[in-house]
């Protein structure tokens, strides 16, 4: 369907700009995030992550605060620390960014996606197909991100990738709260839409691929 430090890739995990142990920390939590292991309104506790990774708890409140830059976790001094919940309303504000954001990557892009993105592509694209079925709506929606999370690196504007790999965190998280699930198969036949644009090097089609996904209702 992404920061100022640690920088993160397309798949929002930490660079090597910052410690292991930050890093280490910074990953588990967003993947304790992304896949619904940890709660929207969880409590964290960085004395309880600090006695898991055996560290201080400086490395385990650096980690903390970039989620906070990203909008993964809020906290107020001396009171809580907790996985940020994100509204319905929220979520389809962000995928509105997601969607003016990735038209422009798209703009930049879709002409020249070497060979390998796209066969990285179609297979995320399969993976999310064959996952219909079982409406395990986790792993459908990792597919879905890792999907749209190949064609940010091939961008050469370093403002544009960050804005859209920080969106694309509030809407993971957002999508984990949603009433109900939203239209898949129209999402299906936009991805496979834009492999067929991507494929002939069309913007034009790209673009229409884009507006199938825009189309699509945010369950409020």
């Amino acid at each position: 369907m992404s920061t100022v430090a640690p920088d993160t890739g397309a798949n929002g995990a930490v660079d090597g700009s910052f410690s292991p142990v930050v890093a280490s920390i910074f990953n588990t939590l967003m993947q304790g995030i992304h896949e619904g292991r940890l709660h929207p309104g969880e409590r964290i506790s960085d004395a309880a992550l600090a006695e898991q990774f055996q560290v201080s708890r400086t490395p385990v409140r650096e980690a903390i605060q970039q989620l906070r830059n990203l909008g993964l976790v809020e906290a107020s001094a001396s009171r809580y620390t907790r996985v940020a919940t994100v509204t319905p309303e929220q979520t389809g504000h962000a995928m509105a960014v997601w969607i003016a954001l990735y038209r422009a990557l798209l703009d930049e892009v879709s002409e020249r996606v070497p060979s390998h993105i796209r066969d990285a592509m179609a297979h995320d694209h399969q993976q999310f197909v064959d996952r219909l079925p079982s409406l395990d709506y986790a792993a459908i929606a990792a597919a879905n991100f890792a999907y749209f999370g190949h064609l940010p690196p091939l961008s050469t504007n370093p403002i544009l990738v960050d804005g859209i790999t920080r969106v694309v965190h509030l809407i993971r998280l957002g999508s984990l709260d949603l009433p109900h699930a939203i239209d898949v198969l129209a999402l299906a036949d936009a991805q496979q839409l834009l492999l067929t644009a991507l494929a002939e090097a069309d913007r034009q089609l790209a673009r229409r691929a884009l507006d199938g996904i825009r189309a699509i209702e945010v369950p409020q």
